[in-house]
């Protein structure tokens, strides 16, 4: 079994808003079809962005940067590819209102911090993922995030070598987090 490391890096949790009452209203090959749709374009957003598409969780994306290959820029490779995704959402959904199909939005968490990188299961089933409280916050982060949201954390904002315009905001009570 490999075994994996520490490391330091960004994690980013998008989301559909409304997706669990979007789908009440479309068939199941309805929704697999924008599902993939949508995932697609994604997925090429965030490779493009020299990312890794950890998992899929329902219609949420996990990715990361920084593992397993590092590079100095890792939070503004993530930063790019999170403005990036909204941009080639507000495509997609004008390509499916012209359609007559309903648009969605996503919201956007990103964080930095330390994680453990590696395989992690069974014997039976291993998967390379990172786990760690920079992962939860992230993941918390997307969570509070409306529609056509990034939110971000002062740890990822920090690591930005290029940061962009952001408005700082009060700080968020994260669910199951204590304050500090």
């Amino acid at each position: 079994m490999l075994v994996g490391q520490d490391r330091s890096l960004a994690v980013l949790f998008s989301d559909i808003v409304g997706f669990t009452s979007m789908s009440e209203r479309m068939s199941s090959g309805e929704i697999v079809e924008s599902l993939n749709q949508y995932f697609g374009r994604m997925v090429g957003v965030i490779m493009g962005n020299n990312g890794l598409v950890d998992k899929y969780i329902g219609d949420a994306i996990m990715a990361i940067w920084g593992a397993p290959i590092p590079h100095e820029d890792d939070a503004d490779r993530a930063m790019r590819a999170a403005i990036d995704m909204q941009k080639v959402l507000a495509k997609l959904n004008t390509k499916w209102t012209g359609e007559g199909k309903q648009e969605v939005h996503i919201g956007i968490g990103i964080n930095f911090g330390d994680v453990f990188a590696g395989n992690i299961g069974s014997e039976r089933r291993l998967e390379y993922t990172v786990i760690g409280d920079a992962v939860n916050t992230a993941s918390r982060l997307c969570s509070k995030a409306g529609p056509g949201e990034i939110l971000i954390s002062e740890p990822f904002y920090k690591a930005l070598k290029k940061p962009p315009k952001a408005e700082a905001l009060e700080p968020i009570q994260l669910k199951a987090k204590a304050q500090s």
